[in-house]
């Protein structure tokens, strides 16, 4: 059987250490800081008038698909409030679109939000989603980024 080495093990110098470890270092900082994928152009908070108020979130999910987490809110004082949440997918340039279909509903629900060029300004528009909302109440109308 062959006996182990007792050979020493060769020292790296103090310099090359430092050098691996700055490497090493700056890897870990470029992974850790870069964002995996652009934020979104539409993501941000957005309010404005219709038949009622008016608020829009929008968020990214951030798994590089073109897909937003939408909740939009709409509240007439004293007579409706509603609110309709899901996931919006891109329906043309500038266009998200959340479609949600309750069980035993005859028709989905869409939610079309169209933005402006500069995505300052958005103009929400619905269809057959009424289960989401008083009768007084709609989710159509414009809205500002706040």
């Amino acid at each position: 059987m062959p006996q182990p080495s007792t050979a020493p093990l060769p020292v790296r110098s103090a310099r090359f250490q430092q050098r691996t470890s700055t490497v090493i270092l700056g890897v870990l900082i470029a992974l850790v800081g870069a964002p995996a994928f652009a934020a979104s152009p539409f993501e941000g908070r957005y309010q404005g008038r219709g038949e009622g108020q008016l608020a829009l979130q929008v968020f990214a999910l951030g798994d590089g698909s073109d897909t937003h987490f939408v909740l939009a809110e709409t509240a007439l004082m004293n007579q409706c409030t509603g609110d309709l949440r899901g996931l919006a997918r891109p329906s043309g340039p500038m266009t998200l679109v959340l479609r949600k279909t309750e069980p035993g509903a005859e028709e989905a629900c869409t939610l079309t939000l169209r933005f402006s060029a500069d995505r300052a300004r958005v103009r929400m528009e619905e269809k057959d989603c009424s289960d989401y909302h008083g009768a007084a109440c709609a989710f159509d109308g414009s809205l500002k980024r706040r």
